[in-house]
């Protein structure tokens, strides 16, 4: 049996497997970036890996679907982490999203639990900017600003829950590489491969895609680029492939 709808909501076909992600209409939704950070993930089918902020949970959803890993999503907003139970009923799929401030999931899940850790941060600072109207009541806006975690509280929550040898793949917008790479290290989590994203060829990088590892000795491996458009506007052949765009077309 599906999952009842609530008000405001509607089901997306994420083109893949037959899988299905419930949305919010007017509050915020996944973009591009989630899906390529689901495909730039190293996982296993045996490992256990945690979603930061996983919010209605595509990340989780995408990642099991391909990989068969076992995910638990952390989200601090309710309501976003019922859509994510809910769509993870829908897709059959077994996804434990736990409702909890990520900052403090040490405390309820334990320290080393994982094999791996995925997430995508929110990008800018509490005072940088417009904060978007996107999110429930008191968090509105805390998927885009900092407004419940930093990059340095991401960076030291993936430490703390991963294993010795563990991997953290993140991205963060291309203009805070640094200081995402400051965070990381900071925290035992030493940069192992990067990737920068392009909207098109002839544009300069906006995302970073990074794998990190926990205990790691230095050394970085610098994927070429990933472009997501061509010319003309289409998903590139390699972004089609992440999209999984042309096994829907067979």
């Amino acid at each position: 049996m599906s999952p009842q709808l609530k008000s405001g909501e509607r089901i997306e076909d994420l083109q893949f497997k037959g899988l299905r992600i419930i949305q919010s209409e007017s509050g915020f939704r996944f973009g591009t970036d989630s899906v390529l950070l689901a495909g730039f993930a190293n996982v296993g089918s045996k490992d256990r890996v945690a979603d930061l902020g996983s919010g209605t949970g595509v990340m989780a959803i995408l990642l099991e679907g391909r990989t068969g890993a076992r995910l638990t999503g952390i989200e601090i907003q309710a309501v976003q982490c019922d859509m994510a139970s809910r769509s993870a009923e829908l897709n059959g799929q077994k996804i434990d999203f736990i409702n909890a401030d990520m900052r403090k999931a040490h405390e309820l899940i334990g320290t080393g639990v994982f094999d791996a850790a995925i997430c995508n941060p929110p990008y800018y600072p509490q005072n940088a900017g417009e904060v978007s109207r996107k999110g429930e009541g008191e968090f509105e806006g805390a998927a885009t600003h900092e407004l419940y975690c930093t990059l340095e509280e991401v960076s030291l929550t993936a430490s703390r829950l991963i294993k010795y040898g563990g991997k953290l793949f993140i991205c963060c917008p291309a203009g805070r590489l640094s200081e995402m790479f400051c965070s990381l290290t900071a925290n035992g989590l030493e940069p192992k491969r990067l990737r920068l994203v392009s909207s098109r060829a002839d544009k300069l990088p906006y995302l970073a895609l990074i794998e990190a590892k926990k205990g790691a000795s230095k050394g970085l491996r610098i994927e070429t680029p990933l472009i997501v458009c061509d010319a003309d506007g289409n998903h590139t052949p390699e972004v089609r492939r992440i999209y999984h765009e042309e096994e829907e077309r067979e």
